[in-house]
């Protein structure tokens, strides 16, 4: 017995040195090849993506990032008959089995709607279609539509089953990851770059950005945030390096209605746009997490955004109101150049 012991710790050993082993000569291969640069523009998640690349081969890893990237989409976009989210959706109130990942991303949507007081809620589908920003109607909901679509959203009746990778919603509530999926995305192409050997990039999607190291000189990524008045101005600059920022503004998607601005960035507990701030910055280790803090500290406001995120250890803030204060969070201080 004592024998078999000794041989089996042995086997253990021998397989787990062998894995060390493969990892290092891999990393020692992926070194000993010349660093290159690549970088690439295109359109995924409804927005232009752009990702720049040093390393082995980068140019084969920004295509790999931009198909993962691709992947996520197919995955989570509800406007994709075929994706996951799409299936939930047009269920009509039974059980759908989902990718593993699906589930993963659902529970984390969950937890910062649980987080934020549900000013971040998954199942605002319903009003976001009856508001149909980018539409071209261009036009204010009456308040019994508005009320309508408000019955449809409550991500507390969101039924996950993760032993078996199901999910329900009610009929007629949709599911629309908007405001988190694009930020996973982002973090998956990131991951990819790294295992690819990507020692220096970043990845540009619109109001998110990732950063891996340090620029290839060796200095940190200088990120401006966008004034969201003052389209040839920036609110600040701030320094990156293995990070992510994430901005939510209501600049992007709007129109004006009798002298009022509506954006789309909709409170999902009064059903119209959200009032008190004109753009949230969110800076942190993942774009995912800053993605879903961004949407929801912007419709809680001024005071209660500045008490969530000083609270939340690993995310900082810049803010800004509708009378143009800029609040930063204390531990981005440093990290900010205000202009």
């Amino acid at each position: 017995m004592k024998n078999k012991k000794i041989v089996i710790a042995v086997l253990v050993l021998a397989v787990v040195g062998g894995m060390i082993g493969a990892f290092w000569l891999k990393n020692r291969q992926l070194q000993a090849q010349p660093i290159t640069s690549a970088q690439q523009t295109r359109f995924l998640m409804d927005t232009s993506v752009e990702i720049r690349a040093s390393g082995p081969d980068a140019e084969a890893a920004v295509s790999a990032a931009f198909a993962e990237m691709a992947r996520v989409e197919q995955l989570f976009s509800r406007h994709i008959e075929t994706s996951d989210i799409a299936r939930i959706n047009n269920a009509d109130g039974i059980w759908v089995e989902v990718a593993p990942e699906v589930i993963s991303l659902l529970e984390k949507a969950i937890h910062y709607s649980n987080l934020s007081g549900g000013t971040f809620d998954i199942t605002i589908g319903a009003l976001l279609d009856l508001w149909n920003f980018g539409g071209g109607n261009n036009r204010v909901p009456a308040p019994a539509e508005i009320n309508q679509a408000l019955a449809l959203i409550d991500y507390t009746v969101l039924e996950i089953d993760s032993n078996t990778s199901q999910v329900r919603i009610p009929k007629g509530m949709v599911l629309d990851l908007g405001g988190i999926a694009k930020g996973y995305a982002v973090d998956r192409a990131s991951a990819v770059l790294k295992q690819t050997g990507v020692i220096s990039g970043m990845i540009y999607a619109g109001g998110d950005i990732t950063t891996i190291g340090a620029k290839s000189d060796g200095s940190p990524w200088r990120v401006g945030v966008q004034h969201p008045r003052i389209s040839t101005q920036l609110i600040g600059i701030l320094e990156m390096a293995d990070s992510s920022i994430v901005t939510s503004g209501d600049y992007e998607r709007y129109f004006t209605a009798d002298g009022v601005r509506y954006h789309h960035i909709l409170n999902p507990h009064t059903g119209y746009p959200a009032q008190g701030l004109i753009s949230v910055t969110i800076y942190g280790s993942n774009a995912a997490d800053a993605d879903a803090l961004s949407t929801a500290i912007f419709v809680l406001g001024w005071e209660r955004g500045q008490d969530l995120i000083e609270n939340l250890p690993g995310y900082e803030a810049v803010m800004m109101d509708s009378s143009g204060n800029v609040w930063v969070s204390s531990g981005l201080k440093d990290k900010i150049q205000l202009l």
